[in-house]
């Protein structure tokens, strides 16, 4: 009897929140939650969540209900959770045989045991929020610069672009421009004098098609912006695509300076500036929105459209240098870019359930008898 009566009085007291968190085991100290989204996959395409978690399996979780993070798709179910930090969890969730494929957190697999009608998932601890299993993007990394492509696909689109039309050119013509921003970021030498000065990495992206993390990223568009050393801040535009897959305007938002937003319009230049407020580069639309990037104080190049808009493919033209045509597909079901610039044509491999790029990056290194290789 005594000890039912210090049971009760336990649960009184914690629920007048007037103990410790020693009185109360439950309780946790703010910061010892980790948020983290769980992507299923589905073996096969369909409608109706694949899983469906079962909060007796953690009372010490919570279930966050935000449609930027939890949602479902005929491809996957995204699960929303707070969990408790660096805690080795079993989590189950209704979901029948067959139903889920994978796993997966961020990029990565997690390991998941089903019986019956139950899915337990083995969640490793966490440190932290983690929280990008939504996203499908495929990162491109070169000295000085990353690329970021977002696929888009038609059984994923969310948020603004639910119920984009299927052709949807302004997706082809953002792909187009984020290859041929890549080509003239070689061609300019840009990336290697920005990996050269410690100035900080460009990085160059489309838009999000799936509403990641609830991100409205419309309407449609490019960037091309450079972060300064450790996330000191940075100058990102948001280059606009119309429906004719021409870009219309530059919308820069600042990050780590005291300035305001601003808008530069065709015919209008905008200059990318160095900690020390020194221009590295400038892009300017121009009056047919098309678009010209140039090294302050060097040479320059410009990306026109094959036809009459980037949906057609983009041509980057550099001072004294070739035209060279860059065209984009994106082959979501097999898991391949294919990126042609001239006669050249690459492909990357990557994970169509993630977008984790598959495709080696780098050589095998070279022989101790060798000689180091001539970097170009």
């Amino acid at each position: 009897m005594a000890g039912k009566t210090l049971s009760a009085a336990r649960a009184f007291a914690c629920a007048l929140a007037l103990s410790s968190t020693a009185l109360c085991p439950a309780a946790r100290a703010a910061g010892d939650d980790a948020r983290v989204v769980l992507k299923f996959v589905k073996a096969t395409a369909s409608s109706g969540p694949a899983a469906i978690f079962d909060p007796a399996s953690c009372p010490a979780c919570v279930s966050v209900q935000d449609p930027g993070y939890a949602r479902d798709n005929a491809r996957e179910t995204l699960v929303d959770l707070k969990v408790p930090r660096r805690r080795t969890l079993d989590l189950t969730f209704k979901a029948p045989t067959g139903k889920v494929r994978r796993v997966v957190v961020q990029t990565g697999d997690v390991a998941f045991t089903q019986k019956g009608e139950r899915l337990i998932v083995h969640l490793p601890p966490l440190v932290g929020d983690t929280v990008d299993a939504g996203d499908v993007h495929t990162f491109v990394v070169e000295p000085g610069m990353v690329l970021r492509f977002e696929h888009d696909d038609r059984a994923r689109r969310a948020g603004e672009y639910a119920n984009a039309s299927a052709d949807f050119l302004e997706r082809r013509a953002a792909d187009n421009l984020t290859f041929a921003q890549r080509e003239v970021v070689r061609r300019l030498g840009l990336g290697a004098k920005v990996k050269r000065e410690g100035l900080g990495v460009i990085m160059i992206m489309g838009f999000d098609t799936n509403y990641p993390h609830g991100h409205t990223d419309a309407p449609a568009h490019i960037h091309m912006h450079m972060r300064w050393p450790d996330a000191a801040g940075t100058q990102i535009g948001h280059y606009y695509l119309d429906r004719t897959g021409l870009l219309t305007h530059n919308a820069v938002g600042f990050q780590g300076l005291k300035a305001p937003g601003a808008r530069f319009g065709r015919g209008e230049t905008f200059t990318t500036i160095d900690r020390l407020g020194r221009g590295v580069y400038s892009l300017r639309i121009t009056s047919e929105g098309w678009l010209s990037i140039a090294a302050v104080e060097g040479p320059s190049c410009l990306i026109r459209p094959v036809a009459a808009g980037f949906q057609s493919g983009a041509v980057v033209a550099c001072d004294d240098a070739e035209p060279v045509e860059i065209q984009v597909r994106d082959d979501l079901e097999h898991g391949r870019l294919v990126v042609r610039t001239g006669l050249i044509e690459e492909v990357f491999s990557y994970d169509p359930d993630t977008g984790a790029l598959l495709s080696a990056q780098e050589a095998p290194p070279t022989s101790a008898a060798g000689y180091p290789p001539q970097e170009r």
